[in-house]
């Protein structure tokens, strides 16, 4: 059985193409397959999906009517099944072995961890052991003297400081290089980190007897009482809209969504209890030196990396 890829996406057209297009570059597809997670995408996103299924006949798409990224990477890792998969978010970018750190950190941790990852340079964990690693530590301590070096989910500057996410990406911009070095300078004596602080998971390997441990990624609870109430108003709707000699009747569908707020996924609950999951359970969270990926940029500094920076990765 070949390992799943599952990709989420929602609304990031102008990272999609770009990211899809390192993943089919740089991924043996004798050993992977491409799932990916349609998570109630914009109409633009949608198109950009299609097109690619359209030439490559293997992507697969999964998609879901919400917005809610546990909920649909649940449905799919149950259809599936696999005993471990790869998940990766849309603001993600590969290089050319890309895949031999999350097998190789899950292949040597699996027993004891709850997820695993490889360095990603804009990652409140993986921003120093890639300065450490590529040796520009001591000119970014010149560049930003103020700055802590410390490692943490997000209150760290690789997360806040725009400034600091630019002179990253300005080191890391031709990705395909910058990987190529960071290997290098290992030579093959890379090393499996443990992190010990909440870990953002959009780039992550896990297997699904954890999965089925932890009892699948977790959205509110509040969540849950808004899809049961959705679930029942979309039966409704379905039966009104076949009385009426409709397919369906959007614009109703539309409102209840909106008004039950499925159309905006949650942040953060699935990443907050997998953490607390590994805590209580004294499992490892390690983050191998084995591979890189590339992170683009995080919401409030998105918006200026994307003026400085978008346009130059490729």
């Amino acid at each position: 059985m070949k390992i799943p890829i599952l990709l989420i996406t929602h609304d990031r057209p102008y990272l999609l193409g770009k990211v899809l297009n390192r993943i089919l570059k740089y991924t043996d597809w004798h050993k992977f397959d491409l799932w990916i997670l349609d998570n109630n995408s914009t109409p633009s996103t949608k198109k950009i999906l299609a097109a690619y299924k359209e030439t490559f006949k293997y992507i697969k798409i999964y998609s879901s009517n919400i917005n809610q990224v546990a909920h649909i990477q649940n449905n799919i890792i149950n259809k599936l099944r696999s005993d471990f998969y790869i998940k990766l978010d849309d603001d993600i970018f590969v290089s050319e072995g890309w895949t031999d750190g999350f097998i190789g950190v899950y292949e040597r941790n699996n027993e004891k961890m709850s997820f695993g990852s490889v360095i990603i340079p804009v990652n409140g964990f993986g921003w120093i052991p890639f300065m450490e690693i590529m040796d520009f530590k001591d000119e970014f301590i010149s560049e930003f003297p103020d700055e802590k070096l410390i490692q943490d989910c997000m209150n760290t500057p690789i997360w806040q400081n725009e400034k600091v996410v630019e002179f990253f990406w300005n080191k890391t911009l031709d990705i395909d290089q910058t990987a190529k070095i960071f290997k290098e300078r290992q030579n093959n004596k890379y090393r499996d980190l443990i992190c010990n602080h909440r870990y953002s998971i959009g780039a992550i390997v896990f297997s699904h007897k954890i999965w089925e441990k932890m009892g699948g990624w977790k959205a509110s609870k509040s969540f849950y009482k808004r899809l049961f109430i959705y679930n029942f108003a979309e039966k409704l709707t379905h039966i009104t809209a076949r009385l009426f000699n409709k397919e369906k009747l959007n614009r109703i569908d539309s409102i209840i969504k909106t008004f039950l707020r499925m159309d905006k996924s949650e942040l953060g609950v699935d990443e907050k209890s997998i953490f607390e999951y590994s805590r209580q359970n004294k499992l490892i969270i390690p983050v191998t030196t084995q591979s890189i990926v590339f992170h683009y940029s995080f919401g409030q500094t998105d918006e200026y990396i994307s003026k400085k920076i978008l346009l130059k990765i490729k």
